[in-house]
């Protein structure tokens, strides 16, 4: 039986002139909740939403999967076409060039006289084989060229009666299906500047961690009136990387032969040389912000352990013990300043492993028994959700989850990820992503759910049970992220050979209007040659060459111009023009930014 407690926020709707208020549950069994009502709620919710699209587009459903097989029979013609091309031109290859050979082979004359007759019989068959394949391969082109023209006009009929349904499609159609499924979970229809100013000054959240990296996707919300944020950053590192000279260097010796004789014997050897130095290298990283006031004065940092999984061999038990043996030990050191002490359950203790907390009345207060309960239930799961593969982070008022679970899925909710030409594929990519982005987003949240205080306390100020208002200005991470969509091809430096970090900075808004500074933070490359003395076999030293790259910063900045605007459908137009010295305008592009 799934533990649930009912919470303080209600909603009511008018039905017959009265009023039902609805209780809006907490969740404090994760995992029970998402395999026992969850998944299947949401899945139900998404058939429902792509069968409303359906209606609402008028699409032929029976018409398209007509036109879909007829595009799938030409694509099956167009196969076999090509399949015999392969062979008929691998013959064609053969025939000319074993005629070649053989007539070579009788000019040159290697074949005996006796033989003379049937290989010029052989060239000749060949030859007339070899044109016999030229003019099939030649009807096999035009019967290529011909199938590829109907293929692509069958499959533009299927676009054509896709594109209403096509159009259909929004950004924010994944997130209100969770808010549908997950009461609790409330998404923003963007990430607001004032969002950002309150999560800084109520929860202590430092820019900081912003500073050489660059937002490609954020997601803000609030979750029993604490806000969220979902982000995604590209990142700038450095990796050494090693760089290889060569020479050859030859010289003589004197030696004793088998005959006793004195021989001069030339020897030879490659010289080889490394240099080592810094390339810059880019990851992304995705996360969940998530602010609470619940233990405002705890840090810690828990990453994965390899003690998790549901399985239980006699390696894996002697490790936990080994594990829980350090633990009592640190825990028993009197001696550093360490605060730390063992809590009853050894177990959690392992798995959830957190010897830099600093503050162990709240740590027990944030992980009562029954938060216990449900981390390990959540650290040992293989079968429902992820298992074990998050970092969480606390800061204070700030909790961060990094999950290698989201690093492998997208954030990015493109409405072109679901066009199609095919409406059955269209149906299952549709219900497939939805359900795998709801999934992988309710996990990131999963170990914040499994600690009721993180639930019972809400924030003392109601900014974050507030609609953004379509005029709210957006904040930098909007900014960055509607840069990012285009890619840093259309911002970066000319001589830069790398990818970039895009930061954006607000230099005036005018109502709708923002004019926005974007900076493209690159490397370019200068070779450079490094001469290293290597010795030889010969006793000497040798100079070798190695040539290798420096990667030197260049940047480049470019004005963007954003209108934001949220239609009465609720989809948002933006018009971006860039530069004056780079006039590049995308107009009515329809971008994340929803009502």
């Amino acid at each position: 039986m799934t533990l649930r407690r009912r919470g303080g926020m209600r909603s009511s709707r008018p039905t017959s002139g009265k009023k039902i208020e609805l209780m809006i549950e907490d969740v404090y069994e994760p995992l029970e909740a998402y395999a026992g009502e969850f998944r299947e709620k949401f899945l139900k919710l998404a058939q429902e939403k792509f069968r409303e699209l359906t209606d609402k587009s008028g699409v032929d459903i029976a018409a398209n999967r007509k036109q879909v097989a007829l595009v799938e029979s030409l694509e099956a013609k167009l196969s076999r076409v090509r399949f015999k091309q392969f062979w008929t031109l691998l013959g064609l290859i053969f025939g000319f060039g074993g005629a070649a050979v053989a007539g070579w082979a009788l000019y040159a004359e290697w074949v005996p006289e006796k033989y003379s007759l049937y290989t010029i019989i052989g060239i000749v068959v060949a030859v007339i084989l070899a044109l016999g394949l030229c003019k099939i391969c030649g009807r096999l082109k035009k019967v290529a060229a011909e199938l590829e023209e109907k293929e692509s006009a069958a499959k533009a009929v299927a676009w054509e009666q896709m594109e209403p349904l096509n159009r259909l499609y929004t950004w924010d159609i994944p997130v209100r299906l969770i808010e549908k499924t997950v009461p609790r979970l409330q998404f923003d229809p963007y990430f607001a500047a004032k969002r950002l100013a309150d999560l800084s000054r109520l929860y202590g959240w430092d820019n900081s961690y912003n500073e050489g990296k660059s937002v490609c996707f954020a997601q803000s919300g609030v979750i029993n009136g604490n806000p969220f944020v979902f982000g995604d950053c590209r990142e700038q590192d450095w990796e050494m990387v090693t760089y290889r000279g060569t020479k050859s260097i030859s010289w003589t010796e004197r030696e004793r032969g088998s005959d006793g004789k004195m021989h001069t014997v030339t020897r030879y050897e490659t010289l080889v040389a490394t240099v080592e130095a810094p390339k810059p290298v880019y990851q992304n990283r995705k996360f969940l912000l998530y602010g609470n006031d619940a233990a405002p004065n705890l840090t810690f940092t828990r990453e994965p352990s390899n003690l998790s999984g549901e399985k239980k061999g006699f390696f894996k038990g002697l490790m936990t013990k080994r594990k829980i043996g350090k633990l009592k030990a640190f825990s028993q050191n009197l001696e550093d300043e360490s605060q730390y002490t063992l809590m009853g359950n050894h177990e959690f203790e392992a798995l959830f492993e957190t010897m830099n907390r600093d503050n162990e009345v709240e740590y027990r207060l944030l992980f009562t028994p029954i938060a216990q309960v449900q981390m390990l239930k959540l650290l040992r799961d293989t079968k429902v959700g992820y298992g074990d593969d998050f970092t969480f982070f606390k800061d204070h008022k700030v909790n961060m989850i990094f999950a290698d679970h989201l690093d492998a899925f997208t954030l990015d909710t493109n409405p072109e990820l679901f066009r199609d030409w095919n409406y059955d594929r269209a149906a299952h990519d549709f219900i497939e992503f939805n359900t795998r982005y709801f999934k992988s987003l309710y996990f990131a949240f999963a170990p914040l759910l499994a600690v009721p205080l993180y639930q019972q306390t809400r924030t003392h100020e109601e900014i974050w049970k507030s609609v953004v208002e379509p005029g709210d200005p957006a904040s930098f991470w909007e900014h960055e992220a509607i840069a990012n969509f285009f890619g840093d091809g259309r911002f970066k430096h000319p001589d830069c050979i790398t990818d970039n970090i895009l930061k954006t900075q607000l230099v005036s808004r005018n109502g709708d209007v923002s004019d926005v500074a974007v900076t493209a933070h690159g490397f370019r490359g200068e070779e450079r040659v490094t001469y290293k003395d290597v010795r030889g076999g010969d006793g000497k030293y040798h100079s070798v060459a190695v040539k290798w790259t420096e990667y030197l910063p260049v940047q480049k900045n470019i004005l963007l111009e954003l209108v934001l605007k949220v239609h009465y459908k609720k989809r948002v137009t933006l018009r971006r023009i860039i530069g004056p010295k780079n006039m590049i305008r995308l107009i009515k592009l329809k971008r994340k930014l929803f009502g």
